[in-house]
């Protein structure tokens, strides 16, 4: 997806444009204000990307993750509320989305920053596990590890960021419209006086859109199995697991763009949608975001829209 290129030149917008997080992000406000909000968001992010990366040393996610099950760790304000939010998702997905797929990611070859074409080991052995309760939350931001699986944030830490970002620029710029564009995941927001356009991009070429979004307020993400795809041995593989085998899944769909209310709905809901036919997913989506709207294209770049009822940003 794309924040359009007349948007971004509107005169009443200040933005800021960085790369973190191994994506690139757009944040712009309405300078209604002026207020000065660059340099705290800024640092924000480079918190989230230094500590709940797996491939950072020594941060708060790998001290989690090599702490031995049964013990009870303290943890960030932040990871506690992210570990929560991502429990509640794999609940409500009957273990589709599930945050515990570092082990299986890494078996599949996926244990680099992308971009990469080939894998730099041998497919693994996947050990799949599914337990009940991963994590036990308890007061002061204690946790539980009830399990031997590794977290990867991945894409939810993204979400997550994205979303954040845009409550805390409403709450502290009182801004009259803004845009958060964390790589494709957007959550925007407007008064009234703007409505955002928002491109949907063809998976066989990123040069060209198959479509379009006008939204005044909510959050929209893409999924994609072809961009972040590489070779292991002569299998190809790709980044989106299903949670309840440790498997790349395997689909006819190639590409999944969805609106929702909130943008870490519509990240967790993009992915949802490669993991079984649209009759069985839609009831999925609904328990997530009771308000949906969604862009799908197939191997064979046929097209199909829909949603839930009456759905409006």
């Amino acid at each position: 997806m794309i924040v359009r290129q007349e948007e971004r030149n509107d005169s009443r917008l200040e933005s800021v444009q960085l790369n973190m997080m191994n994506t690139s992000f757009y944040i712009a406000v309405s300078d209604d204000y002026q207020t000065e909000w660059k340099s705290p968001i800024i640092s924000y992010l480079q918190y989230i990307e230094r500590e709940f990366s797996r491939f950072r040393p020594n941060n708060e996610l790998m001290r989690l993750n090599e702490a031995k099950p049964a013990t009870t760790i303290k943890v960030s304000p932040i990871l506690f509320d992210l570990l929560q939010k991502a429990e509640a998702y794999r609940l409500q997905t009957d273990g589709r989305f599930s945050p515990y797929m570092l082990t299986q990611m890494e078996a599949h070859g996926y244990n680099q920053s992308f971009p990469f074409k080939v894998a730099n080991s041998e497919a693994g052995i996947v050990h799949h596990q599914m337990v009940s309760q991963p994590l036990t939350f308890l007061d002061g931001c204690r946790l539980i590890k009830n399990t031997e699986q590794k977290i990867d944030l991945g894409g939810i830490a993204k979400g997550y960021a994205v979303e954040a970002i845009a409550k805390w620029l409403q709450k502290h710029t009182k801004s009259n419209y803004g845009i958060v564009d964390g790589g494709g995941d957007m959550s925007m927001w407007s008064n009234g006086d703007k409505t955002w356009t928002i491109g949907v991009m063809d998976p066989f070429n990123e040069e060209e859109e198959i479509g379009s979004f006008s939204i005044r307020n909510g959050g929209i993400a893409t999924s994609n199995i072809i961009y972040r795809s590489w070779l292991q041995g002569q299998c190809k593989k790709h980044h989106i697991l299903d949670g309840r085998t440790g498997m790349p899944v395997i689909s006819e769909i190639v590409q999944a763009t969805i609106v929702t209310e909130h943008c870490l709905d519509a990240e967790i809901s993009a992915k949802i949608c490669f993991m079984d036919d649209l009759l069985s997913v839609k009831p999925i989506l609904s328990k997530i975001s009771p308000k949906f709207n969604y862009v799908l294209v197939n191997s064979r770049g046929k097209i199909e829209m829909g949603g839930s009822e009456n759905h409006e940003q």
